[in-house]
């Protein structure tokens, strides 16, 4: 099937055609972009292209190691996977779960509440958190202008001690920001590996926050972090060079101080 590379991914593991052709149309539908496959090897493959959601029927056998080394690693393991099964098949649903699966889905259940199940997974309700609409700290000002500046290994250093310092969650915009503003620090020295599990460690952080929080404008910043990020995986670790001189993700933020 034909993809679109700027929609957010869903992976179905999925051997029955009549049921995959189900779960692809209900994918289009939400504006998502669905990719079935048939063994647990293309499993593993479509993980590492960072999918919002994988979907693994329980008849299709293999898919547990993939499914564990995914929960294993922080830069995948909030990857909501859910295993599919029939009536016939509670044992193995137990077993998913056992396995690192979020959640398990009796085939039936899961048919007929699949519009609303992909509504929560590609639009997460916003996270309000304390201090969302607080004017920024000066040292969240300090390190957007470092940012902003490529200056990454010094926006690390100011945003870390922002973070340390902040006991609510609103702290998850700062390492958001640091742990992306390290990703493209790494995507300059050329280091593939390094940048995809910072850019997969910090995107999430941002994600379902307010589109403004403390003056950032997060949706704008996560949206051009993404899309590096997206570029970076279609190229590969072979042609990642090509993103040494790219232009970085830039931070919009108001109410910092001239100066």
């Amino acid at each position: 099937m034909n993809e679109t590379a700027d929609l957010p991914l869903v992976v179905a593991l999925e051997t029955d055609l009549s049921f995959a052709a189900q779960i692809a149309d209900a994918v289009y539908a939400a504006g998502a972009q669905p990719l079935i496959v048939s063994d647990a090897s293309a499993l593993w493959a479509a993980i590492d292209r960072w999918p919002v959601l994988i979907l693994v029927d329980v008849q299709a056998g293999g898919w547990e190691a993939a499914v564990r080394r995914a929960k294993s690693l922080p830069h995948t393991r909030a990857i909501p996977v859910w295993a599919i099964g029939g009536d016939e098949e509670t044992a193995r649903l137990a077993a998913a779960r056992m396995a690192g699966c979020d959640q398990a889905w009796l085939r039936a259940r899961f048919s007929a509440e699949l519009p609303d199940l992909l509504r929560s997974v590609l639009h997460p309700p916003t996270r309000w958190v304390a201090g969302w609409d607080e004017p920024p700290p000066a040292a969240l000002c300090r390190g957007a202008a470092q940012f902003n500046a490529a200056e990454f290994w010094e926006c690390h250093e100011t945003l870390e001690a922002l973070w340390l310092a902040e006991p609510r969650p609103v702290r998850d915009l700062y390492q958001g920001i640091l742990q992306v503003g390290i990703a493209c620090h790494h995507l300059q020295e050329r280091n593939y590996a390094g940048a995809i599990k910072m850019f997969r460690r910090g995107l999430p952080r941002l994600g379902d926050l307010p589109e403004v929080c403390q003056g950032v404008a997060v949706a704008r910043f996560y949206q051009a972090a993404r899309a590096l990020h997206d570029r970076a995986v279609a190229l590969g670790a072979e042609r990642i060079d090509v993103l040494a001189q790219a232009n970085m993700p830039h931070i919009e933020i108001a109410g910092c101080a001239a100066g």
